[in-house]
């Protein structure tokens, strides 16, 4: 693997991390506005209490 590819490979990778991550988000709020408790989305979501707390006053 040349350097311009190991390069893309990076990029794509940081690409992909980055829309995995907003997927989670997405699925959280959607958790959020149901009602689930903050444990219970942060023990499948992986995302903090305080991240959840944060994403819960942006939907106020």
């Amino acid at each position: 693997m040349n350097k311009a590819e190991a390069i893309n490979n990076a990029v794509m990778s940081t690409k992909a991390r980055e829309g995995m991550e907003l997927g989670i988000i997405k699925v959280a709020r959607s958790m959020l506005e149901d009602g689930l408790p903050l444990e219970t989305i942060s023990k499948y979501s992986k995302l903090s209490i305080e991240k959840l707390e944060e994403l819960k006053r942006e939907q106020e």
